[in-house]
């Protein structure tokens, strides 16, 4: 005998002889984590099969799996992959274990299931919920309660999960602890703890590479193709090489060679230099899973958590310079010597390089933009030759790294008078004096309590002894500043440490420039229009500080 079933109007359809049913099911990672047995795959699949045995005007269409794929929205391969077969006709019903299989979404769900579920005639069953969409018993109102509030208890646990997982991800962040799925290029996640980087010994000597030849002036497309002509693999691909399942968004696409955007990355990474930096995107909501960019002050930026491949005076050193926009030969890919640097001294702007070609010679030189921009020149003719500006650079550097020496070797006479010694001597006895008086304060403020209270004193020298003890605190505390600070201070003097002394004395007798050299020790170069030339050098701070170390020492000496 044929069977009639009543849509949720109450009115009949036509006789339906056999249901073709898609039986969908999905599992996400939060289900994996409670370790339920009935919310596994397998489980879910036979409950399904054994529902379909037990009616007869049923048949198995297809079976649809989402595993590891979200119910807060329906973008998901194997649901969009049912839907396309029940817009072709081939499906009529749709099986599931419960409501919260199918959605955790209760606008979205009740969209599918009170219009298009309804407007295609799909039948839809969740078996634990008890419901059937064309059971004679399911009318409108009595689907739209029990749909209506299940959808929103489903709903309501994946908001307080997201909620949960968010505030644990970002305690480990906090703290410093790798949380990611795969360790970005250079770094691996260590076997023994997943939550910390070690250096990838292979990957991590292409960094370096970048890095140096970024200093060196090759321009970022330069690097990239640098990189392919050595067929160095691009970092997906080199995770692809290495067995990792990591599945980049572009990965069809992925032909192994490297993008000027990945190697501007690695440059921007702060990763390189030692330091955690997570957070720097997030999903919209639990719902929308769609990335967002967070902004830079929103990062959380946890220092010295691993063992760097980039040192971090590098690393500050190439970000000064992605401020410097300078161009580069079209032909090498590289900067010039002094991209970047050489401004006119008047209008402050940068002088552009000229070639002029001769039938006697070629010759290169700067020149200020500032006449052929404007009307009215604000400038006077500023020009000089790239050769003679060389040749000045040179000179000039040599004299101030012949300074550098000078310096160093005055600041080790001083550091090896007695004086210095005992004062060192003098402001460790200092701090250890700071600590034990505040030990004997900190003793003397837990017993004040008890005192008061077994009545050896009054509440009211209780308050006045609290009080004092606070006070005395507090004057140890800037008084122990002070004295680190000093003897901060004197090491920074006493030992190579100056920034000025390191990054001069190194270079020894010069006999060329490279670009590296000139962004590590150059600012700026002034050119006027009599052709001389103004160098600003960095370290101007530590300069001054050790020129003042020897001037306190009684020493005369003429920079």
């Amino acid at each position: 005998m044929k069977k009639e079933y009543t849509d949720t109007s109450g009115q009949p359809h036509q006789v339906i002889k056999t249901w073709r049913a898609a039986l969908y099911v999905r599992l996400s990672r939060e289900d994996e984590g409670e370790k339920e047995e009935s919310y596994s795959v397998t489980s879910q699949r036979e409950i399904l099969k054994e529902y379909v045995k037990q009616h007869p005007d049923m048949e198995i269409f297809d079976i649809y799996v989402d595993d590891g794929f979200s119910g807060t929205n329906f973008d998901r391969p194997n649901f969009i992959r049912m839907m396309e077969d029940i817009k072709k006709g081939m499906v009529n019903c749709v099986l599931v274990k419960d409501l919260s299989r199918f959605c955790r979404n209760a606008v979205d769900g009740g969209y599918y299931l009170d219009d298009v579920f309804t407007r295609l005639r799909i039948r839809f069953i969740a078996i634990n919920n008890c419901l059937d969409t064309f059971s004679p018993n399911m009318n409108a109102s009595t689907r739209c309660i029990t749909v209506g509030v299940q959808n929103v208890i489903n709903e309501s646990v994946a908001a307080t999960t997201s909620v949960n997982v968010r505030s644990t991800l970002n305690l480990c962040r906090q703290k410093g602890q790798f949380i990611g799925s795969f360790a970005c290029y250079g770094y691996l996640k260590d076997p023994m703890d997943h939550h910390r980087l070690i250096i990838d010994e292979e990957a991590s000597e292409v960094v370096r590479k970048i890095f140096s030849m970024f200093i060196n002036g090759k321009s970022i497309i330069g690097i990239a193709k640098e990189l392919n002509a050595q067929n160095i693999p691009n970092p997906s691909f080199y995770k692809k090489l290495k067995g990792m399942r990591y599945n980049h968004p572009s990965k069809d696409k992925n032909d192994g060679l490297w993008s000027d955007s990945s190697v501007r990355r690695i440059l921007k990474n702060e990763t390189y230099a030692g330091n955690m930096v997570q957070g720097k995107n997030t999903t919209i909501s639990y719902k929308i899973k769609k990335c967002r960019q967070v902004p830079r002050e929103d990062w959380i930026i946890v220092k010295g958590t691993h063992e760097p491949i980039i040192d971090e005076e590098t690393f500050k050193r190439v970000q000064s310079m992605f401020s410097n926009h300078v161009r580069t030969s079209p032909k090498t890919f590289e900067a010039d010597l002094f991209a970047g640097l050489v401004k006119c001294s008047d209008c402050k702007k940068l002088m552009n390089k000229k070639t002029n070609v001769q039938p006697y010679g070629t010759y290169r030189y700067y020149k200020c933009p500032g006449n052929k921009k404007l009307k009215i020149p604000p400038c006077g003719n500023h020009t000089i030759r790239i050769d003679k500006l060389e040749q000045a650079v040179l000179q000039i550097l040599q004299k101030m790294i012949d300074t550098s020496l000078e310096i160093s070797s005055l600041a080790e006479e001083i550091n090896a008078l007695p004086k210095n010694e005992t004062r060192g001597k003098s402001l460790d006895a200092a701090l250890e004096g700071i600590k034990k008086e505040r030990e004997k304060l900190l003793k003397m403020q837990l017993d004040l309590y008890p005192d008061w209270k077994d009545g050896i004193i009054s509440k009211s020298e209780y308050l006045s002894l609290k009080e004092r003890t606070i006070c005395e605190l507090k004057r140890l505390e800037e008084k122990e500043n002070e004295a680190k600070k000093a003897r901060e201070e004197l090491e920074q003097c006493l030992t190579s440490s100056n920034l000025f002394l390191k990054a001069f004395t190194k270079y020894g007798r010069l006999e060329s420039l490279n670009r590296a050299m000139i962004l590590e020790l150059i600012e700026e170069i002034m050119v006027f229009p009599d052709g001389k030339i103004e160098i600003s050098f960095k370290f101007r701070d530590s300069y001054k500080e050790i020129l003042g170390y020897i001037k306190e020492n009684g020493i005369r000496f003429t920079a």
